[in-house]
């Protein structure tokens, strides 16, 4: 946990996970400071007023602002596992949008899974990690394939491991104050009709491995490819 979660700006904690957290890991006492990150408002640092086993009361430094997110993510769902890594994870690197769909080769009942049901749990987790960024992820899922839907975006990009180019190779056409959007397969893969689909949609092909990567590490690093073209380490 890089930052504690507050949902408005009095400096109150009272979640029962977070308070065992700060005693039995943290080993937190009084005087200490911490980041703090408020829901949609801003970043601070927190100094511990009083902590028990109830509630934890902070003193917050003035507000400075977050990180916007910068890129919306179209994955072919996968297994439940999976998706609690996406979820966690894509939040932690800035993803504003997490879109999952039943690609061709998805399995339908991953559609149902209960992970969507608890996923500000794992968007949640993947915020206090970045310790950057302010804003939840809007997550949808989808029974079709939403390539149209994102028609009108611009600088969307699939992942291909047929393609000839690379980010690097297209990086200077790159506007990093536009989001960008990434379509990745489901762990079995896009099929050649899938791709079309997002073709037809103006999504531009780029390989980011020659390797056959699982999903999360294919947004990992695709994610750590643009971060790096953009100048952010």
């Amino acid at each position: 946990m890089n930052s504690l979660i507050l949902k408005n700006a009095d400096g109150l904690i009272i979640d029962s996970k977070v308070i065992a957290h700060m005693h039995e890991t943290l080993k937190a006492q009084n005087g200490d400071v911490f980041k703090c990150t408020i829901l949609n408002q801003g970043l601070s640092l927190g100094t511990i007023e009083s902590l028990t086993d109830k509630e934890c009361r902070l003193k917050l430094s003035p507000l400075k602002p977050y990180h916007p997110q910068w890129f919306n993510l179209v994955v072919g769902v996968s297994r439940p596992q999976t998706s609690k890594k996406v979820l966690e994870h894509a939040t932690t690197f800035g993803a504003k949008n997490i879109h999952f769909f039943k690609a061709a080769l998805s399995e339908k009942s991953y559609l149902d899974s209960k992970v969507f049901e608890v996923s500000a749990e794992y968007l949640l987790a993947g915020l206090s990690q970045s310790a950057i960024y302010g804003e939840l992820p809007c997550v949808k899922v989808d029974k079709y394939n939403p390539a149209e839907s994102y028609k009108d975006y611009s600088q969307k990009y699939i992942l291909d491991l047929n393609s000839k180019e690379n980010f690097l190779q297209i990086a200077s056409g790159i506007d990093f104050d536009t989001p960008i959007t990434l379509a990745i397969g489901p762990e079995r893969g896009f099929i050649s009709e899938d791709i079309e689909q997002f073709h037809q949609a103006g999504f531009r092909s780029v390989k980011i491995s020659s390797s056959i990567l699982r999903v999360e590490h294919a947004i990992y690093s695709a994610v750590s490819q643009l971060e790096l073209i953009r100048g952010r380490y």
